[in-house]
């Protein structure tokens, strides 16, 4: 044999055998990156979950608002407060409420989607943030139970603020409160709590002002 060929045949051996143990290290290294990758997207991927969908949820109320029919003939107000209709009982707190005169299409109608839909929102404890909408065209509307859609179960509580004009600062109640006349005020924006399933993380909070009381409001 030529040794010259015998010396080209070991050299290519040797570059096998450098080949497998270079790749054998990068494999390795590739390895124990995807595992510390792996372990930190598991530690943050919930989070990141929960900020998009109560962003979603958030977004979606605020379009709903933006979208609210007044409620009385000068325009002055859009979001109102009342009781469910149907089997609900009306001695309780009244929920949050406004009418909307077109379908936004995403909630599930059992039909064709209607017009002049109502939608009203409570925080079940347990549950999470419930939307109750049904539409005044509806048979019975009057006793109609209306369609329930859980929006989020990392909502635990919805805050009403109100803010003073005279003393220039923002009152905060767990529940719409009363006035004078023992009728219930309607709140000038709300603020949504969302909490993770993760122990130790830090609630993520959210404000939306209400249609009706936007005008010459402060923004903090």
């Amino acid at each position: 044999m030529n040794p010259r060929n015998q010396k080209l045949n070991g050299f290519t051996l040797l570059e096998v055998l450098l080949a497998i143990l270079l790749a054998s290290g990068i494999m390795t290294s590739v390895l124990l990156l995807t595992v510390s990758l792996g372990d930190l997207w598991r530690g943050t991927t919930p989070v990141r979950n929960m900020e998009v969908h109560s962003r979603q949820v958030i977004d979606f109320l605020k379009r709903g608002f933006q979208r609210a029919m007044p409620v009385d003939s000068g325009g002055l107000a859009y979001v109102f407060l009342d009781h469910t209709s149907g089997d609900f009982t009306t001695s309780g707190t009244p929920l949050l409420t406004w009418e909307v005169q077109d379908s936004d299409g995403i909630l599930p109608w059992e039909h064709q989607q209607l017009p002049y839909v109502i939608y009203q929102l409570e925080v079940v404890k347990d549950v999470g943030l419930v939307l109750y909408w049904q539409s005044r065209l509806e048979v019975d509307f009057e006793e109609y139970v209306p369609r329930q859609t859980l929006l989020s179960k990392y909502v635990t509580g919805i805050e009403f603020h109100y803010y003073d004009i005279e003393r220039e600062m923002w009152e905060q109640e767990p529940e719409p409160r009363r006035n004078t006349e023992r009728l219930y005020d309607i709140p000038n924006r709300i603020k949504v709590t969302f909490e993770s399933e993760i122990e130790d993380e830090d609630a993520m909070t959210f404000m939306i002002n209400l249609p009706n009381a936007n005008e010459g409001l402060p923004i903090f």
